[in-house]
């Protein structure tokens, strides 16, 4: 076992859970590193050891992708550290919260192109995902606005890497799901905030309507922030539609020749950056979330819209179930394990439900419903968002990575050669059907 790394079982339980309750795994041990140094000789360790790895950092995976029972939990909240990096950059350990890199920042009159909607995910834990939120329609994805990455590798190297050095790396860790190495460090592009935050709560009855106002509102880049949640079981979509300012703004021309029926709730606050996050509170730590998330062309919002695969009595009604899509703009593309569709603009689909307590036979049972919304939604020509495991198989994996499986197999091979970062039910990991056939 890992020297140092924690063993009592009362400390294991707290790790055996992640955001989506669905799973329990206990690891044999928990490690929780403090400097970048200590997390490179703890792989070193683990290599020659032939220990398994899982990382955690918030843990809002929803499928047990951040869990084990079979190696140590890697916690990377120790790694907390930010500093300035020059002119429009931030340098951001992989365990620093979002939230907690917004308070840093905000005295500062800056923040990150796009920001994630909980304030508890860590920089780390998104970038290896993906990683969007309420300005993606303007800047894409995070793992598309890093100038470059510190990571540990598979063999407990550190590597600075970027799009002009040791690039191969870069690609894999951006969207790599931890498959990779560690991301200990990475360097991130800041834009200038606004003093101010307003955002207004718009309501529509007519869906082509709000779709005519989506298309248009994206084009012509009238608001920083956007966020829409459908509510199809009371016949309403709601678009959330923010914007920072200095000086006071004009709400009528701001909401000028929009189509809504009403603005049911105008927000002014001066707390810009936490003001489009989910504080903790938001979400129970005893309930069960099945929740599964897509990327779709742009040109089937209207299908989306009108959700004809979503059974309303196989899930929970409002406010049980949340149901959101953001439009993401084209600056993810460089990342290539970032899985979209083609396409300058495609829009983020989500379906989030919850489930008390008592209910993990139901959440199960959810989770196996969004497994046929998957299949759906991909033969419209989307692609899942990783964000936690999804069970595809070997013929799956290869539908989804498409050409990029072959090369994420021989990226695993030369970063991670002895697997000792292990991620339960994803391609490039230890063991699985995809690494064993080599295809």
């Amino acid at each position: 076992m890992i020297p140092g790394a924690n063993t009592n079982l009362e400390d294991r339980e707290a790790y055996a859970r992640d955001f989506g309750r669905l799973i329990r795994r206990v690891p044999e041990a928990v490690a929780t590193p403090r400097s970048v140094e200590e997390v490179a000789s703890l792989v070193r360790r683990a290599a020659s050891d032939g220990v398994r790895l899982t990382i955690r950092g918030g843990g809002h995976s929803q499928g047990g992708q951040t869990l084990t029972d079979c190696g140590v939990v890697v916690d990377t909240r120790g790694l907390g550290r930010i500093r300035p990096a020059g002119p429009g950059l931030v340098r951001a350990q992989g365990g620093v919260g979002w939230g907690a890199l917004v308070d840093t920042l905000r005295a500062e009159g800056h923040l990150p192109r796009v920001l994630p909607d909980f304030d508890q995910l860590t920089v780390g834990g998104t970038l290896s995902a993906g990683g969007l939120g309420t300005t993606s329609h303007r800047y894409g994805a995070q793992v598309g606005q890093v100038e470059q990455l510190e990571v540990v590798t598979g063999t407990g190297e550190r590597v600075r890497c970027s799009a002009t050095r040791n690039t191969e790396l870069f690609d894999a860790v951006r969207s790599g799901q931890g498959q990779f190495g560690i991301i200990a460090e990475a360097w991130i592009r800041l834009r200038k905030a606004g003093g101010r935050f307003r955002q207004y709560e718009l309501h529509y009855r007519d869906f082509e309507r709000f779709a005519d106002d989506l298309e248009h509102i994206v084009e012509e880049g009238r608001f920083d922030h956007l966020r829409g949640e459908i509510r199809h079981d009371e016949g309403v979509i709601v678009l959330l539609a923010g914007f920072e300012y200095d000086d006071e703004p004009d709400d009528a021309r701001m909401l000028d020749a929009l189509g809504h029926d009403e603005n049911a709730y105008t927000r002014d606050t001066a707390s810009v950056g936490r003001a489009g996050m989910y504080p903790p509170w938001s979400f129970g730590r005893l309930y069960h979330y099945p929740w599964r998330d897509w990327f779709l062309p742009w040109e089937t919002l209207r299908t989306m819209l009108a959700q004809p695969w979503l059974d309303p009595q196989a899930v929970p009604r409002r406010p049980w179930r949340w149901i959101g899509l953001y439009p993401m703009g084209r600056e993810a593309i460089d990342a290539p394990l970032f899985m979209r569709p083609p396409g300058e603009r495609v829009v983020s689909y989500s379906i989030l439900s919850v489930t008390g307590e008592s209910g993990h036979a139901q959440a199960v049972e959810l989770a196996s419903y969004l497994e046929e919304v998957d299949r759906t939604l991909v033969g419209l020509g989307g692609k899942t968002y990783l964000s936690g495991g999804v069970g595809y198989g070997p013929a799956r994996w290869a539908e989804h990575y498409g050409e990029m499986l072959a090369k994420g197999i021989g990226w695993k091979r030369e970063f991670d050669p002895k697997h000792v970062f292990y991620v339960a039910g994803l391609p490039f990991a230890a063991g699985s059907a995809a690494v064993r056939s080599g295809a």
